[in-house]
């Protein structure tokens, strides 16, 4: 006899679908995880630029601000400490699932004196 029985013919479909539901069940998660990098990407993409724009402004930059930087984005930065170097941190804050998620982002500025 050639070929296979119908006991093995149910033993692999029966695999082959528990396979291709556990493939099927982790595509959702995989696809949040997606578009969670992609917000977080944004949002440091927008603090990069808002720490570029502080540092390009020196110590005439104000000690603190915000902006929108669209898709549900906000930049706030602050500027603290005095003297050659200050202290700059940015919040980038996005909605991310029911509210909002926010990446902190800390560096130096320097003054010239």
């Amino acid at each position: 006899m050639r070929g296979f029985t119908l006991i093995e013919v149910v033993v692999a479909v029966t695999v082959l679908a528990v396979g291709v539901l556990a493939l099927a069940a982790s595509a959702v998660p995989l696809g949040r995880l997606v578009l969670r990098g992609d917000a977080q990407v944004a949002a440091a993409a927008a603090a990069s630029a808002e720490i570029e724009a502080v540092r390009a402004a020196g110590c005439a930059a104000p000690a603190s601000g915000g902006v929108p930087a669209g898709h549900g984005l906000r930049v706030s930065w602050i500027l603290a400490g005095s003297g050659g170097l200050r202290d700059l941190t940015v919040v980038a804050t996005y909605a991310w699932g029911p509210g909002a998620h926010s990446d902190t982002y800390e560096t130096s500025v320097a003054c010239p004196e």
